[in-house]
C-alpha cells in the first residue's frame, strides 16, 4: 500500500506547489488580481436575476460596482435561496452550478443555508489539503534535509450530509471537499470509510482514536479546528484503558456506537495485542510529559484552525505534542467562502486569497454608517477592518460581520488574522471588549491563580444597578470558589490592562465589579457533545464565548459549581 500512498503524496504536493507559486505571484499585485476576479464574477453572473436587478452588465469599473450594488446580509438572499431549494429554480443569485448547501453553525443567530457552487468548491480543494501538503513538505526538507515519509494520517474532519428539498446535499463545506477525495482516503488515512462517512450514531472521539492508536507510524492529523484534536486527546487520556482493551481483544465497546452502525465497522476490527501492550506501557506512565511523541514518534505535523477563539486549544495541543510537531494554521474561512490561507508553516497569519472572493474593507474606526470601502492593497499594518466579500456563491458586497487585523505583509499583500466577530463584541457601556481581550485576560487570570482554564464564557449582566461582566471559567483541576472577590478583583485589573476602554468606563462608574464563577469540569466538552447529538457538524461547533441567548445562559449557568452567586434573570433562576 505504501507505493500508492507515495503516488498520492506526490500528486498532492505537485498541485500544492502550483498553488503556492500562484500565491507568490499574486502577492506582488494583489489588487489587480482581485479586481480581475471581480470583473469576471460580474460578467459570469450578469444574466442572473440579482445581476439584472443591479445592472452587472453595465459595470465596467470597481467604482461602478460600488455605486450600483448595495451592501447586503443573509436576509437579502434568503428569499432567493428558499426558491432555489423549494422550487428548484436556478440562475437567481448565481449562474454557477450549486452542488451543496453549507449549513452554518448557528453560533450567531439562526442557522443559514449557503449555496456552495462548483467554482467555490474549486477554491476549497485548491487551498486545503493540496496547499498543506506542499507547505509541510517544504518545511520538512528545510528542517530534516529530506522529503517526508509516505505514511498514514488521522482525519478529524466530519463529513456527514443530508439532502435538501431540491435533492442537493446539505451539510458542512468540509464534508463536500472530503467526498471529492473519498476513494483515496483508505490509502492515506487511518479511519475506515464507515467512520469517515458514518451512517448512524457513534462516538467519534473513540472511533478516530481507536484506529489512529493502532497506527504507530502516524504522520499527521488533519482537522477543521484545533479544539477537535484536543477533545480527542482528552478522551484518550480519560478512556485509554477501555480503548486499549478493545485493541488487544479485537472488540468494540457496546457504548461507542448504535447497533445499526456496528455491522459496518466490525469488519475493520482486528486483534492487536502487541500494539495494545505497547500503548498500555506508555499510558500507564501518565500524561505529565508530551504524550504524542511517545505514542506516535513519527508525527510531523498537524493542520487545524488554531487562531482567534481556538488559540487556547493550540496551547493545550502543544502540551500533548511537545515542541517538534509543525502546525499549519490552515485557513481563515466560513460557510460563505475561504478567505485567506497560511503560506508558511508555524505562522498563525493568513494571506487573502485573491481568486476566492473580491474583498472590501472598512476601518473599525469609521462611523457606523460609513459606506466608503478600500481595497486589499490599501490596508495598513496594525489596523483593524471590517471585511466585506463578493464570493462565488452568489453573495455580493456581503457583510460577514468579521473584523480582521493586519499583522504584516507578504510582498505587497497584507497578512491578516481574525480579530473578532462584530456581533460577539461585548459592549455594555461602549467599552468594546473583544474576544481577543477576553482570551488574554482569562489566560493571565489563570496564570495568577496557578491553574489553566479549559475554557470560559462571558455573560453581560444588566440585572444589577450598574451593569457588570460575569465570567464563567472551567479550570482543568478543581479550585476554590471566589468567596472573597479575589478572582473578580484580579479579572477586573487584568481586563483594564488589556482593554483601555474598559478601564475608562469602569473609572467613570458605568460598569460594576465583575463576578467570577467556577464551572464544573467538562462543561464545554458536554456542550459540544450535545450540539453534535442534535445534528451539528464537528467542523462547525465553535467555542461559546458570549452567553447571548437564553439557551446558552441556561446551560452554562446550570453547570456552575454549587454554592456560588448566580445572576437572577428572566430565563433562569437558581435557588439560593
Amino acid at each position: 500500500m505504501k507505493p500508492i500512498i507515495k503516488v498520492i503524496d506526490t500528486v498532492l504536493v505537485k498541485r500544492g506547489d502550483k498553488t503556492l507559486s500562484y500565491l507568490e505571484e499574486a502577492s506582488h499585485q494583489p489588487q489587480k488580481t482581485n479586481d480581475d476576479v471581480l470583473m469576471q464574477l460580474l460578467q459570469d453572473n450578469k444574466d442572473t436575476e440579482y445581476g439584472k436587478k443591479y445592472g452587472f452588465a453595465d459595470i465596467k469599473t470597481v467604482e461602478d460596482f460600488k455605486k450600483k450594488v448595495p451592501f447586503s446580509d443573509y436576509d437579502d438572499y434568503y428569499p432567493y435561496i428558499e426558491r432555489m431549494i423549494k422550487n428548484k429554480e436556478s440562475n437567481l443569485i448565481t449562474a454557477y452550478n450549486v452542488i451543496q448547501y453549507a449549513e452554518t453553525s448557528g453560533s450567531v443567530g439562526a442557522q443559514k443555508k449557503i449555496p456552495v457552487t462548483d467554482k467555490s468548491m474549486e477554491i476549497y480543494e485548491k487551498y486545503s489539503f493540496q496547499r498543506t501538503k506542499a507547505m509541510v513538505q517544504k518545511y520538512h526538507k528545510e528542517h530534516y534535509g529530506r522529503s517526508m515519509p509516505a505514511e498514514k494520517g488521522l482525519n478529524m474532519l466530519e463529513t456527514e450530509t443530508t439532502v435538501a428539498e431540491d435533492g442537493i446535499p446539505r451539510g458542512s463545506v468540509t464534508g463536500a471537499v472530503s467526498r471529492r477525495f473519498r476513494k483515496l482516503f483508505p490509502y492515506f488515512l487511518t479511519s475506515p470509510d464507515p467512520i469517515l462517512f458514518p451512517i448512524g450514531g457513534m462516538n467519534m472521539n473513540y472511533m478516530k482514536a481507536r484506529f489512529a492508536l493502532e497506527e504507530p507510524k502516524l504522520l499527521f492529523i488533519l482537522s477543521a479546528f484545533m479544539v477537535n484534536i484536543v477533545d480527542m486527546l482528552n478522551y484518550i487520556k480519560a478512556n485509554w484503558e477501555m480503548i486499549v482493551d478493545d485493541i488487544e481483544k479485537g472488540t468494540l465497546n457496546p457504548d461507542v456506537c448504535e447497533e445499526q452502525s456496528r455491522p459496518a465497522i466490525l469488519p475493520y476490527i482486528k486483534k492487536n495485542p502487541k500494539r495494545a501492550a505497547e500503548l498500555r506501557r506508555i499510558f500507564s506512565r501518565g500524561f505529565d510529559e508530551p504524550i504524542i511523541p511517545k505514542i506516535w514518534p513519527n508525527m510531523k505535523w498537524v493542520c487545524a484552525i488554531g487562531t482567534g477563539g481556538f488559540a487556547v486549544y493550540t496551547e493545550k495541543f502543544k502540551k500533548f505534542a511537545g515542541p517538534n510537531i509543525a502546525i499549519d494554521y490552515f485557513v481563515y474561512a466560513a460557510s460563505e467562502g475561504m478567505f485567506a490561507a497560511c503560506v508558511e508553516t508555524n505562522e498563525p497569519s493568513f494571506m487573502p486569497l485573491p481568486d476566492s472572493c473580491y474583498y472590501e474593507f472598512i476601518s473599525v474606526d469609521a462611523p457606523a454608517d460609513c459606506t466608503d470601502t478600500i481595497g486589499v492593497e490599501d490596508l495598513e499594518e496594525g489596523k483593524e477592518y471590517e471585511i466585506i466579500i463578493t464570493n462565488k456563491c452568489g453573495f455580493y458586497r456581503y457583510k460577514i460581520k468579521d473584523v480582521i487585523r493586519v499583522v504584516g505583509f507578504y510582498n505587497k499583500c497584507p497578512m491578516i488574522t481574525f480579530a473578532y466577530r462584530k456581533s460577539q463584541l461585548v459592549n455594555i457601556a461602549a467599552e468594546k471588549t473583544t474576544e481577543e481581550h477576553l482570551d488574554e485576560a482569562v489566560r493571565r487570570l489563570g496564570k495568577e491563580l496557578g491553574c489553566d482554564f479549559n475554557d470560559y464564557a462571558l455573560y453581560a449582566d444588566d440585572s444589577t444597578d450598574v451593569s457588570r461582566y460575569v465570567l464563567l471559567v472551567e479550570p482543568d483541576t478543581p479550585i476554590e470558589h471566589d468567596v472573597d472577590g479575589k478572582y473578580a478583583d484580579l479579572f477586573e485589573k487584568i481586563l483594564c490592562d488589556v482593554n483601555g476602554e474598559y478601564k475608562f468606563i469602569c473609572q467613570r462608574g458605568s460598569l460594576g465589579k465583575p463576578l467570577v464563577l467556577i464551572q464544573q469540569q467538562q462543561t464545554h466538552a458536554l456542550w459540544r457533545e450535545l450540539k453534535l447529538a442534535k445534528g451539528s457538524s464537528a467542523n462547525q461547533v465553535k467555542p461559546v464565548r458570549i452567553l447571548d441567548v437564553p439557551m446558552k445562559q441556561k446551560f452554562f449557568f446550570g453547570l456552575v459549581e454549587e454554592g456560588q452567586e448566580v445572576p437572577n434573570w428572566d430565563v433562569y433562576t437558581k435557588k439560593k
